[in-house]
């Protein structure tokens, strides 16, 4: 009876046990200043007595249904209850840090601690559970999915959270952070564009021509499998060397340190998910459409341009995703060679223990990695076809 009552969802389960664990934690770190260690401070000190009971009850709802939850209307109950969890912890963490912060002296800040993080990580893993779940309704998986990040993004541009330490770091370096979030989307996206444009002709070549599949797939496996920051050190000398023998290039910018490097190494990444992708979306198309075409009186061309390309598009664009959600975590590490972007915010934090710093470039990457794994997504749904897609 047991058995059948339990649910089979152990990935929701361990969200909600990862939110469980969270509760001991520390929720806030009141810090003297920026650098300073701070102490940190438990659910109940921190946000307070009111807010500690309607998180456990939430928790405890939520380890309820991961439980015994299986109709539609349970994992979406459970969806909302995970969404409820992550609203109260941000809303009511805004007021704690305001009270803690009038409190102490000027130059003191207030952290979230592990306890929030490790609340939020266990809630969107049980969130995603959900969304899983609840497929073919999107009307309730898109209520799952965003209500907590929208009410976040609310709550900050109404200042709820202005008294955190990360959102002061984000007010006193805004000119930079929105310049270096700039440059990195342009390294990243110029990157893929240009690895896309070397790619797909790879893998067109690869598949056309049996001799030259091992050879393209050797040399970038390879790439694939150099460390990136050895990479962007491995191009430094060549590029030192070819900037002082000609010195055009140094006057485009191309020289061992800052941009040039950090687009070729990318684009080198690039290569292979997209060369890859395109060489099996176009080998593993049915013999008999082809036969079917060249019957029908078809170039070579319009074989490839209303066949080949229209049924290879979408494993295509799937190897474009992959190399762009990998492409924005590469391009933080070319901050290390003076490329900047976003991964410069992690390294100036490291550099000073200011952990906060960290956070401001780090969290800012995983949500771009979100967006543009999202877009692309929608792009890959878009490109198939409808046959494909009932199938």
């Amino acid at each position: 009876m047991i058995r059948r009552l339990l649910s089979p969802d152990t990935v929701a389960i361990t969200g909600v046990i990862t939110g469980l664990v969270s509760l001991p934690f520390g929720w806030l770190t009141l810090k003297p200043n920026r650098l300073a260690g701070g102490t940190g401070l438990s659910l109940t000190d921190g946000l307070g007595g009111g807010a500690t009971v309607i998180i456990v009850v939430l928790w405890i709802t939520c380890l309820a249904l991961s439980l015994f939850g299986r109709r539609r209307w349970q994992v979406t109950a459970l969806g909302i209850a995970l969404n409820l969890v992550v609203i109260a912890t941000i809303f009511f963490t805004g007021p704690a840090a305001a009270r803690l912060i009038g409190d102490a002296p000027t130059v003191a800040r207030v952290s979230p601690g592990v306890g929030i993080w490790l609340t939020c990580l266990g809630a969107y893993i049980a969130i995603f559970s959900c969304r899983q779940r609840l497929k073919g309704f999107p009307l309730w998986q898109n209520l799952v999915s965003w209500l907590g990040l929208l009410s976040i993004f609310i709550l900050l541009g109404t200042g709820w959270l202005d008294n955190l330490s990360v959102i002061v770091e984000f007010k006193n370096q805004q000119a930079q952070f929105v310049r270096q979030l700039v440059n990195h989307v342009v390294l990243f996206a110029g990157s893929v564009f240009a690895g896309t444009l070397i790619g797909v002709p790879l893998g067109i070549w690869a598949a056309r021509r049996r001799r030259a599949e091992g050879p393209i797939f050797f040399v970038t496996n390879i790439v694939q499998t150099v460390p990136s920051l050895a990479l962007f050190g491995l191009l430094i000398a060549p590029l030192s060397a070819l900037s002082l023998a000609f010195p055009v290039l140094r006057e485009w910018g191309i020289s061992g340190i800052g941009a040039a490097p950090a687009i070729i190494a990318l684009v080198l990444y690039s290569l292979l998910p997209v060369a890859r992708n395109t060489y099996v979306g176009l080998s593993q198309l049915d013999p008999a459409i082809i036969d079917a075409g060249r019957g029908m009186g078809m170039s070579r061309g319009q074989l490839f341009r209303k066949i080949e390309l229209p049924l290879s598009a979408p494993l295509v664009l799937e190897g474009v995703r992959t190399a762009s959600v990998q492409a924005v975590g590469n391009t933080a590490v070319a901050a290390l060679i003076g490329a900047g972007g976003l991964g410069w915010f992690i390294f100036q934090g490291i550099s000073q223990a200011a952990n906060d710093v960290v956070i401001l470039g780090a969290v800012p990457i995983m949500a771009l990695s979100l967006i543009v794994d999202s877009a692309m997504r929608g792009a890959v749904k878009v490109a198939t076809p409808k046959g494909l897609g009932a199938r």
